[in-house]
């Protein structure tokens, strides 16, 4: 089982230019994540950013302090917390590229919904990350 984290955020980045430093952050996010033993998913939409993490906890727990205190985005919400099997075995990190699709499910997640609703709705996200693993891009 590994510790399993999503989070969601706004970006400071400006799109459409800010899709290249995206890349670069999924380039270096690839690296420390393979040392820390963790595996997950990045979605950007342009608006927002929303992540999986998945792994042993304190390797979770140093890639969430760094991105909190990372200037690139705003709000940082953990949404979902579990103990799991791993969605993304395999993958330092699914980053398919921009997403703008996905921004109208993860908006309603910086609004305050009732526990079942927000359960939902990080579940749909982390459903459509699963999608972009299997996108010969990805």
């Amino acid at each position: 089982m590994a510790y399993s984290l999503l989070y969601v955020s706004k970006t400071l980045l400006e799109y459409p230019g800010g899709e290249a430093e995206v890349a670069n952050i999924a380039a270096a996010s690839i690296k420390r994540n393979a040392e820390l033993g963790v595996t997950g998913a990045l979605v950007s939409t342009g608006t927002y950013f929303a992540q999986l993490l998945e792994g042993p906890r304190e390797g979770v727990e140093a890639l969430m302090e760094s991105i909190n205190a990372d200037p690139r985005h705003m709000q940082p919400r953990i949404i979902r917390i579990a103990q799991e099997e791993r969605r993304f075995p395999g993958w330092a990190l699914v980053y398919a590229g921009y997403a703008s699709l996905v921004d109208r499910h993860i908006a309603p997640l910086f609004s305050s919904l009732p526990p079942a609703d927000a359960a939902h709705l990080a579940q749909r996200v982390i459903t459509m990350m699963e999608g972009f693993a299997r996108l010969p891009s990805a």
